[in-house]
């Protein structure tokens, strides 16, 4: 209840001030909690040994022989550094020892460069990788506390020997000694460690975590813009990080700076590109204008690396990689902003991640430009902005999703309300339709029976009136109406369902019909005929056609014999033709049997035409022939 009521609470607090609050609770949790925790002080604020006499020097080869025929020169301040020179240096200075520490020392790698050699009074100590350039390792990457035996130093004075490795930085960085007993140099250390190797494994593990997510996203919610850069986003910083692990790359250190390069001016794209697809205002031109300046400081950073002097050249690119990530981080915060005019709640959380990278940004910047320092407030943190924002879209879109599912839910009621109105609706339709066809089968009854067993009953009527007829006229007369009779019987029953059981119903009939008439018949199908697939009403046309045309033959032709021939059209395979053909006189036009059959003819042309058929009568020689042809629409 007391949730439900925060919640409410919440949406009636005035927009300005549900954004500061979500703002000011974002960066209460940064600085108070993530700081802390990912962000150290430059030095380790411990007790350690000093140092004195710092010297640093040139070498022929990365071997402590190297070392002891070289000419030292003194460094009057630390930390130093020396530019700009590929190569091999050697770093030392003296320490004094009161005791010698039963478990040794520990000693901290506190030198920059690509990779290193610890001595100590000429003793090997640590070291890993390969040392020999153009292809030596990276190893001093990794920040670790070196374990020196208590054998190797003495009471009084001691010396320490730093042999180091630098080909694409032209920068070798000295700093005082981090150097003290084992045990307390170790546990000090621990977070700067863990900070400096472990923390970035995690790093690279949650974010690919984030970057897979995002594109599973991207690739089944129909291309969602913002899941596409925040795929970009994820996947630049693990590009980022995996550089400060990838101790034995497959390319020599210009090649690594320059990678190093492009994928931080990609990171800075990446941010402006989430920030444009985060934003509800779609400016066309806004994404394809940093993308060309980033190409731009890409080519700039390149051609400084390749063609100016090595120094100057890596000086150079990393001011327009500097200049160009201040540029993007400008840009990012004026779109950010500019989104904030229509800025809904659904989107506050991440609006104050947004602006807390912004301050990191300008931080980062202001530490780099006064103090020449990198403190990691992008680096370090960038993690959790990411994943901050990745959580917050994603809860977005679930709520999305969920609103999503009620509205289908809604659809989906509202659809089967509609389909069973539907289903209601198609079946009065399809009693308005049956009963139409009763009516207009009613209407034909009627119609045949005024036509045939009327105009049959009333020549019966007047030739007893008259008195003028014979016993066999009356015979005649009525076999006409028995015979109109079974017509109109037969129509009223079903015939079936398709074509195909329509004729055999036919045949069925026919036969024993022609047969009392006195006539044979004669039955011949193609086994390959086509039948047209005709609805049930189609099928019952063809059916009276065929009809009509046994009544005309047993009626008026005088023949003994009746034809049906199924088969397909010439002309055209997929139509059908029926041929019923009597063996009679024929029709003489000017009779009253010409009349009649003129009646029938008509009918069936009617009939004919309801279904798309045509219908001929051919001379059969003798008789007759009725051709029906069905066209299969």
């Amino acid at each position: 209840m007391s949730k439900i009521k925060f919640f409410s609470g919440w949406y009636r607090i005035p927009h300005l001030a549900r954004l500061s609050l979500a703002v000011l609770l974002v960066q209460l949790v940064f600085w108070i909690l993530v700081k802390p925790a990912v962000i150290g002080t430059p030095n380790p604020e411990f007790e350690t040994i000093d140092g004195y006499s710092y010297e640093e020097t040139g070498l022929e080869a990365p071997t402590y022989a190297s070392v002891e025929q070289a000419k030292f020169e003194s460094i009057e301040e630390m930390p130093a550094w020396h530019c700009c020179e590929r190569g091999y240096r050697a770093f030392r200075y003296q320490f004094d020892l009161d005791t010698v520490p039963e478990s040794g020392l520990g000693i901290d790698g506190h030198v920059r460069a690509d990779n290193l050699q610890i001595y100590v009074n000429g003793t090997f100590v640590a070291g890993s990788g390969r040392m020999e350039s153009p292809d030596h390792t990276y190893d001093s990457l990794f920040r670790k506390t070196y374990h020196i035996p208590s054998d190797v130093v003495s009471r009084g004075r001691n010396q320490v020997t730093f042999i180091m490795v630098r080909d694409g930085i032209p920068y070798f960085d000295y700093f005082k000694p981090i150097l003290g007993e084992y045990f307390h140099i170790k546990s000090n250390m621990e977070r700067t460690e863990f900070l400096s190797n472990g923390y970035s494994y995690l790093l690279i593990a949650a974010i690919a975590m984030v970057a897979l997510f995002s594109l599973i996203f991207f690739l089944i919610s129909g291309r969602e813009g913002g899941a596409l850069w925040l795929f970009v986003l994820a996947t630049s910083f693990v590009a980022t990080s995996h550089y400060y692990i990838w101790s034995d790359p497959p390319f020599d250190g210009q090649a690594r700076i320059a990678y190093f390069f492009s994928i931080s001016l990609f990171s800075q794209f990446a941010w402006f590109g989430w920030a444009d697809s985060w934003s509800r205002d779609y400016y066309r031109w806004s994404l394809p204008a940093a993308a060309i300046a980033g190409t731009i400081a890409l080519a700039g950073t390149l051609y400084c690396l390749y063609f100016l002097p090595y120094g100057a050249g890596y000086d150079q690119a990393g001011e327009i990689v500097f200049y160009c990530g201040i540029a993007f981080a400008i840009a990012t915060a004026i779109r950010l902003v500019w989104s904030f005019r229509d800025l809904k709640e659904d989107r506050y959380w991440e609006a104050a991640i947004a602006l807390l990278l912004v301050s990191l940004l300008a931080l980062q910047a202001i530490t780099e430009m006064t103090q020449a320092l990198n403190m990691g407030y992008t680096n370090r943190t960038t993690p959790f902005l990411i994943i901050g924002i990745a959580i917050a879209f994603f809860a977005r879109r679930v709520t999305l999703f969920r609103s999503s599912s009620q509205i289908n839910s809604l659809l989906q009621s509202q659809l089967d309300e509609r389909t069973g109105e539907l289903a209601v609706a198609h079946g009065r339709e399809k009693r308005l339709v049956r009963q139409q066809a009763l009516d207009e089968e009613r209407q034909r009854i009627m119609r045949d029976m005024h036509d045939g067993l009327g105009s049959h009953l009333m020549s019966m009527m007047m030739m007893a009136k008259r008195g003028n007829g014979k016993h066999s006229d009356y015979a005649d007369g009525l076999q006409s109406v028995i015979d109109e009779m079974r017509l109109m019987i037969d129509s009223m029953d079903s015939v079936g369902e398709s074509l195909r059981s329509a004729l055999a119903i036919y045949k069925k009939r026919i036969v024993p019909r022609a047969q009392e008439a006195g006539f044979s018949v004669s039955w011949t199908k193609e086994p390959t005929v086509h039948l047209p697939d005709y609805s049930p009403r189609e099928v019952l046309q063809v059916f009276r056609i065929l009809q009509e045309a046994l009544t005309n033959a047993l009626k008026h032709s005088g023949g003994d014999a009746i034809s049906v021939t199924i088969e397909s059209e010439p002309s055209d395979p997929a139509s059908t033709r029926i041929v019923v053909a009597d063996n009679g006189k024929g029709i003489e036009m000017d009779s009253g049997e010409a009349q009649s059959a003129g009646r029938g003819l008509k009918n069936m042309r009617v009939r004919a035409a309801a279904i798309g058929a045509e219908i001929d009568i051919e001379p059969a020689r003798p008789g007759i022939a009725v051709v029906l042809t069905l066209v299969e629409q």
